[in-house]
């Protein structure tokens, strides 16, 4: 099979997995509900108002805004048709990155070990989930690898084509997720550090004007509409130096006088249970190296170092090699420096890492399958016929893997969402402390980040939480059950799976009170 049919085929594999996954996945990422919201937002003001009140970068919200009045024509008008419209485009950015990825590998290694680069990416479980929920991750990593994938064609050929795409897509990658935007200073640097002669420079120097002009055009017509270059970027900038003035641009509102006590806590999540990484590079840096090894599922990391030590890379791809190790060190640092910063970090994290290891563990396999076959003098035609019987075992657990049921545990808020449907009137506010419910009804409500506005609005009548929220042992869950105890009646409940088991749902008849004064946590 050529190497464009294998490409193809690997393709049409990934879109039946990616369909059948957003089937088996009915609800959205609870993250993915912000960009869902942005996205309603992007059909109903001016783009503008959307960009600057946003706090998320904003091209995937609006692709979802362009793609949902197609999926609407299928499935009618609904919460239904925006969580496909998410799916659908987290899904094509997951397509289109096979293909980005299958060119830079080729030009890293050759055929074969591009096509079986994109087989093990599309069947890694990890990817394939990201790759089709409600989040940014996928379209902003379908923009990272074509912008890796066009610049190390313009280190090696010199193409002004390939210099101003990578800074397109790098652009169009910043306004999915600012850290995209690295690749551009990659290359630059990568370019730089091979020159040798003033003609290499002569030659170099304006295609890498190019690439680095098209990128500040959208990273500043950006800027210019929302204020600053990234929102995102600006509050980790005001932890990282201990702002305390650095205000958010609307005051919170003030709690209701009784809620005020600073006993109550009224954080939107509830603390994880994970050690958090805050001034901890050495935990930091075993969080990624833990992510990136789940990523590749554990069993691609021996043959992505044999391939990393003994890689049979054409010379013409040492540019190439070099630009995947600045970006890979480069993001390393700064991934590291975000879980220092901030506390956290997360599998998404490290896709990218993820990603760009791929290649190399391919390389390795191919590595240990000549190396194999040579020791134990195993005929070319034998070794054929064994390696299609290693892919067909390769594809089917892959499959396996992959099909089944997404976040079964969200069945409960799913009920619960049909529950207010039917029973809720228009004009019945509700507080859904994950949001999940409230998506399921169609009306948008109030999630726990905007408790304080929730709790000022007189039409608030139903609030709708876990039962894991109120039987935690936490300042937060305390306060849930004081409030739910002055002002709330149980009126429903769901299990969180469908065949019954694990934590439930509990939905809250709310009577706001004429005053909060005497309660205690």
């Amino acid at each position: 099979m050529s190497s464009r049919r294998w490409l193809f085929a690997v393709i049409a594999l990934s879109a039946i997995l990616h369909v059948v996954g957003m089937i088996l996945t009915p609800l959205p990422a609870q993250d993915g509900l912000k960009f869902l919201r942005v996205a309603r937002q992007f059909q109903s003001q001016p783009w503008e108002d959307v960009v600057r009140g946003s706090d998320q970068h904003p091209l995937y919200s609006a692709l979802i805004a362009v793609g949902e009045p197609v999926v609407r024509i299928i499935v009618g008008k609904g919460p239904v048709a925006w969580r496909i419209a998410a799916q659908g485009v987290s899904m094509l950015a997951s397509l289109a990155l096979l293909a980005s990825l299958h060119v830079l590998t080729r030009n890293l290694f050759d055929d074969r070990t591009a096509n079986l680069t994109v087989l093990l990416y599309a069947l890694l479980p990890f990817p394939a989930e990201i790759g089709h929920e409600t989040l940014s991750d996928s379209l902003a990593l379908s923009f990272l690898v074509a912008g890796l994938c066009l610049g190390e064609i313009t280190l090696r050929t010199r193409s002004w084509r390939a210099a101003i795409g990578s800074g397109l897509v790098t652009g169009l990658g910043f306004l999915t997720r600012p850290e995209v935007a690295l690749v551009a200073p990659v290359v630059v640097i990568a370019a730089m550090i091979r020159w040798r002669a003033w003609s290499d420079e002569v030659a170099v120097f304006g295609r890498l004007v190019a690439l680095s002009l098209v990128v500040l055009v959208q990273v500043g017509s950006y800027a210019f509409v929302k204020g600053e270059i990234s929102e995102k970027l600006s509050r980790q900038w005001s932890t990282q130096v201990g702002l305390q003035n650095h205000a958010p641009r609307k005051p919170p509102l003030l709690l209701p006088k009784g809620l005020d006590d600073p006993r109550f806590d009224f954080s939107p999540k509830e603390e994880s249970d994970q050690i958090s990484l805050k001034d901890e590079p050495l935990e930091s840096s075993k969080r990624l190296l833990f992510e990136w090894a789940n990523g590749l599922s554990l069993v691609l990391i021996p043959v992505a170092f044999l391939g990393l030590i003994r890689n049979r890379a054409r010379a013409e791809s040492v540019d190439g090699r070099r630009l995947i190790l600045i970006f890979c060190v480069a993001f390393t640092a700064i991934a590291i420096r975000h879980a220092v910063t901030l506390g956290y970090l997360s599998g998404r994290h490290a896709l990218c890492l993820v990603v760009l290891s791929v290649p190399w563990a391919s390389a390795g396999i191919w590595i240990w399958v000549d190396g194999f076959r040579s020791r134990w003098g195993i005929s070319a035609e034998r070794g054929r016929r064994s390696g299609y019987v290693g892919l067909v075992g390769l594809v089917l657990i892959g499959a396996t893997v992959q099909a089944k049921a997404g976040h079964p545990s969200r069945w409960g808020y799913w009920a619960a969402g049909v529950w207010l449907a039917e029973q809720a009137q228009p004009k019945d506010t509700v507080l859904d402390t994950r949001g999940w419910a409230s998506f399921v009804r169609g009306i948008p409500g109030y999630d726990y980040w905007h408790v304080r506005q929730a709790l000022s609005d007189r039409n608030l009548r139903y609030i709708v939480v876990g039962a894991d929220e109120l039987k935690a042992s936490s300042r937060r869950a305390a306060t849930l059950r004081a409030m739910l105890a002055h002002a709330g009646k149980p009126v429903a409940s769901f299990a969180s799976r469908r065949d019954g088991r694990g934590s439930g749902v509990e939905v809250y008849r709310f009577d706001p009170p004429e005053s909060w004064e005497g309660i205690t946590p």
